[in-house]
């Protein structure tokens, strides 16, 4: 049987070879990029980018390092914006770019080619909340809520004893 894992940390320079050595081998980019997608996940490169890498293959290019671009130098990549950039996400996994943006004074552009380029972080910010529920959601979660609060009143501390916590969810094991 074979055995399959999906990597979550790659490098972009990591996924072009794999998409120059498979089209050397004669592989569509529609086949490479499902075969991406099955060993680093959804979120590694889009379609149309793979079948442009082996455009570029195809024309000749043998380098998979982003050639560099004339334009404005990057200053907002300081090592002390990266280092405030880093603390900051660590202090709160749930922070937001237009945060960090805010807080440090840099473009959006910087703070994001800070947080997934330099520092290699996926997400930010997961933002679930209770805003952002539809209405059925809201009624689930009303309704739990009154239920934990009449067991609480029956049952008073003992019922606390009952919720276990497991994996940043909470699961609740049924009263005798």
């Amino acid at each position: 049987m074979e055995r399959r894992c999906v990597l979550n940390s790659w490098s972009k320079e990591e996924v072009k070879v794999v998409i120059r050595y498979e089209w050397a081998r004669g592989v569509s980019g529609t086949e490479i990029h499902n075969r991406l997608v099955e060993v680093y996940g959804p979120g590694v490169m889009s379609k149309q980018m793979v079948r442009r890498w082996c455009r570029k293959f195809s024309d000749g290019r043998q380098q998979v390092e982003d050639i560099p671009r004339a334009g404005r130098t990057r200053t907002a990549t300081t090592d002390a914006n990266v280092g405030k950039v880093d603390d900051m996400i660590r202090a709160n996994r749930r922070i937001t770019i237009d945060e960090v943006v805010e807080e440090l004074g840099i473009s959006h552009e910087r703070a994001q080619n800070i947080i997934h380029d330099i520092l290699r972080y996926r997400k930010v910010s997961a933002r679930w909340g209770p805003r952002q529920l539809t209405s059925t959601h809201q009624e689930q979660r009303m309704a739990v809520s009154l239920e934990h609060l009449v067991r609480y009143q029956e049952d008073g501390n003992d019922f606390l004893f009952w919720i276990v916590m497991g994996d940043e969810t909470f699961h609740i094991a049924q009263l005798p």
